[in-house]
């Protein structure tokens, strides 16, 4: 019976050892650190694989030390999840989050933990105007896996050399000329869909307001030091009032959707599509002769506006759990060197996913996606409905529309937007 008790004793004291903690199990003779991370890549994507196959790397390579563990989380529930979890303080050890508005309320939650001590592994690779994206207060809390640019201009060579265009205007003029070329040679100049309201205001005016007030307008009109009546700000939305005027747009653009109108410009009935870096996969898979089509950044406004920058934000990135410490906090730092390296970055590039660094492309990555990737390296200009406040963006997108049919002028809607920035302060 002595002999069973201490068995008993044993086999209980052994079960505790491997449940006990939560931080490490036992593998074999040594201890693994176990990390869990929360993400949304459940769909059949190919960045998600990129992820998945660098997180499966990472415990081949630290097996017997490290394990990551993947918890996915259907989008449309996840961050709902990670506000509720958060509230509680009940968060895994690393979980998947977004930049600015998305990014503020976990850090005045002070739920997250800065990554300020490891920083210097991408000094020098991502610019600091990328970075700064999930900055808060000189502490950074996250690293960007990829960068969705909203406003590119795609065109086809051939179109634009026939209207007498070797290559693509540099500034605004230049572009008007084109267009009334191309509309001379009974050629749609640009290929819009803006039925859903949002491609004037995302695409097209977050770049060009951007060229003409500058990057510091937006925060500076949102905090009340600025104002949307700003003189430079009615110009930027004069522009979309004069290509409407100067019939830049396929006839039925208020009427058809982005991914029609992309198909417009696919076959060749249209000579231009402004887009994001999103529609450089549909493109080069929807069109015969990749290498006729070309890429190119917004043109010169003349305006206030640094013109190197685009339109853009970072895309999601993993963020610590505030309170790891000793061995999970220095796994937590040592997964996020691994997991953002070159060959994160390389698989991103070959899945035509726009990336925070320039990384070495060899011949099977196409040239537009080359050339899309560069432009970010000038800096990114803030995205208008990822900064506006719901209502200001409703307001900006109907605005646009109206300014299209005539229905506004470019004065009546800054007027309005300023009206709704004030009441929205009281």
């Amino acid at each position: 019976m002595k002999k069973l008790g201490v068995l008993v004793l044993g086999l209980l004291l052994l079960f505790l050892t491997a449940c006990g903690g939560g931080e490490e199990k036992t593998s074999g003779d040594s201890k693994v650190t176990e990390l869990t991370v929360w993400n949304d890549w459940t769909e059949n994507r190919p960045e998600y694989k990129v992820y998945k196959d660098i997180i499966a790397k990472f415990n081949e390579e630290n097996k017997g030390s490290i394990h990551v563990k993947i918890e996915s989380i259907p989008h449309d529930q996840y961050e709902t999840k990670l506000r509720t979890q958060a509230a509680g303080k009940q968060l895994p050890d690393m979980f998947r989050v977004w930049p600015g508005a998305r990014i503020q309320p976990l850090v005045e939650g002070k739920v997250l933990l800065p990554l300020n001590d490891i920083l210097d592994t991408w000094e020098g690779k991502i610019p600091e105007g990328i970075l700064k994206d999930y900055a808060v207060d000189g502490k950074q809390y996250a690293i960007p896996a990829n960068i969705s640019e909203t406003s590119l201009i795609y065109y086809h060579k051939d179109v634009l050399a026939k209207a007498g265009f070797e290559e693509f205007p540099k500034t605004y003029d230049e572009l008007k000329d084109l267009i009334k070329a191309l509309n001379d040679q009974k050629v749609t100049p640009i290929a819009l869909g803006n039925k859903a309201i949002w491609p004037l205001q995302s695409v097209y005016i977050s770049t060009i307001a951007d060229r003409f007030t500058g990057s510091e307008f937006l925060p500076s009109t949102l905090s009340g030091k600025g104002s949307f009546t700003d003189e430079n700000f009615v110009k930027a939305l004069t522009v979309v009032e004069e290509l409407a005027k100067l019939k830049a747009f396929n006839e039925d653009f208020n009427t058809i959707d982005e991914a029609q109108s992309r198909t417009l410009f696919n076959s060749g009935e249209a000579a231009m599509h402004f887009a994001g870096s999103w529609a450089i996969g549909p493109i080069l898979e929807g069109v015969e002769n990749i290498d006729n089509i070309g890429v190119a950044p917004f043109p010169s406004f003349g305006g206030e506006g640094d013109t190197a920058k685009i339109s853009g934000a970072a895309g999601g990135g993993i963020a610590l759990n505030a309170e790891l410490s000793g061995k999970k906090k220095e796994a937590a730092f040592k997964f996020l060197q691994f997991f953002y390296g070159d060959e994160l970055y390389q698989g991103l590039a070959k899945s035509n996913i726009v990336v925070p660094v320039q990384v070495e492309m060899d011949d099977s990555i196409p040239e537009i996606y080359k050339t899309a990737n560069g432009f970010a390296q000038g800096g990114l200009a803030p995205v208008y409905d990822a900064t506006l406040t719901p209502e200001l963006t409703d307001m900006i997108n109907n605005g646009l529309q109206s300014i299209t049919i005539g229905e506004k002028t470019p004065k009546e809607l800054a007027d309005e937007m300023q009206k709704e920035n004030e009441q929205g302060k009281k």
